[in-house]
């Protein structure tokens, strides 16, 4: 892989005495400027053991650039004969122009802790990722040496520094846009820290828009998962795949089940318990003034979202229990973790709410709206785009398109909410971590 600096624009700031913690959040957006919502990445960390926290600003345009190499290379393996006005104008994913698939490939998605104060930013599937430096406050650009890009997570291993990835063929992906059913080319690999050496774990045909990668506790169980929302002929989203690994027995087994089956989480108690997230929404091509402008993209809801509960075995899955609502919709984040003695599923709805359920028996507690009510405009609707519970289970750290807010889950009241005026895109994963060392 290459490494580059990356020219950053880093702003500190405090945080009051009251959501004090030996922990730290750590928050990837987008954040717009008057020209256009897509213009940035935003990268906000807090650290609330010191009380202080900073914002790493990078231009969205040299995020995409130092990809470009890469890029060029499969599209003139995939389009030998077309010109460049012609991929400018061709359908990509989702039916996607091709500003829109660039933008969302290369938004910031998911955060891995690389502990000593070290995190990487994961883009929703490109050609690199990003590491920022909390000590050093630099950030360097990873980019990989061939067509393959990464999927929007990886794992890290803290006993033995290692780090699992995803990555598939982006010129298989281009062939999935003419068919939906084709088959790519996918793999899962490792290697340590500081170490360029990679051992590939797993290859096979499995998918594009590899999304999430976990493991368990004792290292038995790899799981990944997909983002679909591919369509067949009738207009019927084509179910999302999940690849469940034993890295032990070596078997292995795909689950063709859930509508965008894009996460996964393992139960705080029991390590061969894990719970998926099923989206069941679809993204549509929109206007490209709109989608630049908001920071959005047209959504399509096919029904309320759910989370399915499975247990893994020698023999395979096995499916527990299912959570859903009629009102639940583009269920973007699901943590499970305990809350005063009791294991809880915490998930966000769309627009602004969020689900509580408990996780023994996937059945509603109750639910309740996140609003915005800091700053110059005062009370108003937001919308929600990632949480993460506090380490003790007695805090929602939630981050809105206005705002990063801290709600207490008992009393549902926001105790902080650090206004951010601009409307910011983050229908992302933050991190909660127990790295202070910054």
């Amino acid at each position: 892989m290459k490494t580059y600096k990356v020219k950053a624009k880093i702003e500190k700031f405090t945080l009051p005495l009251k959501p004090s913690g030996n922990h730290s959040v750590v928050v990837p957006t987008v954040k717009g400027s008057w020209i256009s919502k897509y213009s940035k990445h935003a990268y906000y960390f807090y650290n609330f053991k010191n009380y202080e926290g900073f914002c790493v600003e990078i231009s969205h345009k040299d995020i995409i650039k130092l990809g470009l190499n890469n890029l060029k290379k499969v599209l003139n393996k995939k389009y030998p004969n077309q010109s460049v006005i012609k991929l400018l104008l061709g359908k990509y994913h989702y039916g996607f122009n091709s500003l829109e698939q660039m933008a969302i490939m290369t938004v910031p998605h998911a955060v891995t802790a690389l502990e000593d104060g070290c995190f990487i930013i994961n883009l929703w599937s490109y050609f690199g990722y990003l590491i920022v430096d909390c000590k050093k406050m630099t950030v360097e650009y990873k980019i990989a040496d061939d067509d393959y890009i990464f999927g929007s997570q990886q794992w890290l291993d803290p006993e033995k520094r290692e780090l699992y990835q995803m990555s598939y063929s982006l010129a298989d992906s281009l062939k999935k846009t003419e068919n939906p059913f084709y088959e790519v080319s996918s793999r899962i690999t490792r290697r340590r820290i500081n170490d360029e050496n990679i051992e590939e774990m797993w290859k096979g045909n499995f998918s594009d828009y590899m999304h999430d990668i976990i493991v368990n506790n004792n290292k038995q169980y790899c799981v990944a998962c997909e983002l679909g929302m591919f369509v067949d002929d009738k207009n019927n989203i084509i179910p999302s795949k999940v690849l469940i690994l034993d890295l032990k027995n070596k078997k292995q087994w795909i689950i063709s089940r859930f509508i965008v089956a894009a996460h996964a989480q393992f139960d705080p108690n029991d390590q061969n318990i894990v719970y998926f997230s099923s989206h069941n929404f679809q993204f549509k091509h929109s206007n490209i003034f709109k989608a630049l402008w908001n920071a959005s993209y047209d959504i399509d809801f096919r029904g309320p979202a759910s989370v399915y509960k499975y247990k893994l075995t020698e023999n395979g899955p096995e499916e527990m229990a299912v959570f859903t609502e009629p009102d639940l919709f583009r269920l973007t984040n699901v943590h499970i973790f305990s809350h005063r003695g009791q294991k809880i599923l915490a998930a966000i709805g769309s627009p602004n709410f969020i689900f509580i359920a408990d996780a023994e028996n996937m059945k509603l507690i109750r639910k309740f709206e996140i609003q915005n009510n800091a700053g110059f405009f005062g009370k108003r609707q937001c919308r929600v785009g990632t949480i993460s519970p506090s380490p003790d289970g007695e805090k929602l750290y939630v981050q809105t398109n206005h705002s990063f807010q801290i709600i207490d889950i008992a009393s549902e009241k926001a105790e902080f909410i650090k206004d951010l005026f601009f409307t910011h895109m983050c229908a992302n994963h933050m991190l909660t971590s127990n790295d202070t060392n910054w």
